[in-house]
């Protein structure tokens, strides 16, 4: 069988030049005097890819918006909350009054409203995301 390349082996890891300091006490980023070493610093040119980690879920927004959008439970899952009491006000007094047909009146918006969000939701769900990728890059 033929020897592996060279740089198939395992290469060891350079010696450490300090031992671990404990929690908090690190020394300041990188090197003193000297240029950055591998993974310190930040890339020349080109976009920096953030992974968005506790970010909305489509997915969630819509099975809230299925089971409790009457109640606007999804517009304050997408940070809406001035739409969420207006579904919620729409939505219980047109259910509490619909048994003297007035509530009909509440519910119809409503439903209206329910529709064009079926549409909207991903929309909002990138813009929350992307704000928050934002926020977590320093942009």
């Amino acid at each position: 069988m033929a020897e592996e390349p060279e740089y198939y082996r395992a290469q060891p890891l350079p010696p450490r030049e300090e031992t671990s300091r404990g929690y908090g006490q690190a020394p300041q980023f990188g090197p003193v005097g000297g240029a950055p070493q591998w993974g310190q610093g930040r890339p020349a040119g080109g976009p920096v890819n953030v992974n968005v980690v506790g970010g909305r879920s489509a997915l969630l927004a819509y099975v809230l918006w299925f089971f409790l959008g009457h109640l606007g439970v999804h517009k304050f899952y997408l940070a809406q909350p001035f739409q969420g009491l207006l579904y919620l006000v729409l939505g219980v007094t047109g259910w509490l009054t619909v048994g003297i047909l007035i509530g009909w009146f509440f519910l119809i918006p409503l439903w209206f409203l329910m529709l064009i969000d079926l549409f909207v939701i991903p929309l909002r769900v990138a813009a929350l995301n992307a704000r928050l990728a934002r926020r977590v890059g320093g942009y």
